[in-house]
């Protein structure tokens, strides 16, 4: 889990145990900006209520928010706000997913996200630590951990305004950039554009990918869970908490020794079928007008009304059908062809 990850690294970090190779943030650009950061992270992680969705949870979720942009008649509103006034289960929660099986099950259904790509793009975990204990706005804060690469702080948050009535106001959000971060880019020789372009793309995959646990908080309210089903599931085995306490880990004795496992029900699993069987239909719905099968026309004369006469070449006109499709053959129209079936002497 992404989440013990974190826990182990910036305790260890903080502790002054931590390694160059599994910490290169820590070890090349230490500053009191990190280590206030850090001291923030480690103990909201250790408060956070946490959820770890499985990769069927989190496509579940993320065809809700397919399902209500096709819905929606106005592009600019916010997914959240689509959900309408979402209540967060604890002042701290920290939702996780597996990014790469994400983008494979969009890719594979055609979500609109995909639609610029000829394959899946993404990799590795990514985890949403939300903060709710400030009066004035909730932080958002999204790490991610591609395939192959070490853990990296986010180089900025989100920070959601409150509306005079206390709910959230997506139309006023902040970007708070992390200057430890940016140091850190500057230190390994990244240029300003770099920099400015990692932070764009940052707060982009944070913003479209907040929607899943919106949809997850609320799911776990509504009377028949939205088809989903949590069990609870020891997070640090009896094993690690023995290393911990030998050791002197209070970091990790300090943290939740549970989450939530979230999965999905069977009224998930039919929607999600049923979603299938649509976008298949209408895959074969766009072949059937596609156009004639590939077939050659002779050379003819084409007449325009304006007397002109062109003579067309012979020439292939169609597309080539699929082998593995079957060839369905249709007769005329009988009111287009009358066939005269008297037997002549």
């Amino acid at each position: 889990m992404l989440y013990k990850d974190l826990i182990s690294i910036y305790g260890s970090s903080l502790a002054g145990k931590s390694a160059p190779k599994d910490d290169p943030v820590w070890s090349l650009s230490w500053s009191e900006d990190l280590q206030v950061f850090r001291e923030y992270a480690l103990a909201a992680l250790q408060q956070a209520k946490v959820y770890l969705l499985d990769h069927l949870a989190a496509s579940y979720a993320d065809t809700l928010h397919d399902s209500m942009q096709e819905n929606s008649q106005d592009d600019s509103v916010a997914a959240m706000a689509m959900l309408g006034e979402v209540s967060l289960p604890e002042r701290v929660t920290w939702v996780e997913f597996e990014y790469r099986a994400l983008v494979v099950a969009r890719f594979e259904r055609a979500s609109p996200s995909t639609a610029h790509y000829d394959e899946p793009v993404g990799s590795g975990v990514r985890g949403y630590l939300i903060d709710n204990r400030n009066s004035d706005h909730l932080r958002v804060a999204m790490f991610s951990r591609p395939e192959g690469s070490k853990i990296m702080d986010p180089i900025c948050s989100l920070l959601v305004n409150r509306t005079a009535q206390g709910g959230f106001d997506y139309d006023n959000i902040k970007v708070d950039l992390s200057r430890s971060m940016v140091n850190f880019r500057v230190r390994i020789g990244d240029s300003k554009e770099k920099i400015e372009a990692l932070r764009g793309l940052h707060l982009i995959d944070t913003g479209a990918d907040l929607f899943i646990p919106f949809a997850l908080f609320a799911m776990l309210v509504s009377p028949d869970l939205g088809g989903i089903i949590p069990a609870e599931t020891d997070t640090f085995t009896a094993k690690d908490t023995k290393t911990a306490r030998k050791f002197g880990k209070s970091w990790i004795l300090g943290a939740q020794k549970s989450h939530l496992t979230i999965r999905i029900g069977p009224q998930a699993a039919a929607h999600m079928r049923e979603k299938q069987q649509r976008l298949e239909f209408e895959r074969q719905s766009r072949e059937e007008r596609s156009g004639p099968v590939r077939h050659w026309v002779s050379e003819h004369e084409r007449r325009y009304r304006d007397g002109k006469v062109v003579l067309v070449k012979g020439h292939h006109r169609g597309h080539i059908p699929d082998p593995s499709l079957p060839t369905r053959v249709m007769g005329p129209k009988p009111s287009v062809t009358d066939f005269d079936l008297t037997l002549r002497d």
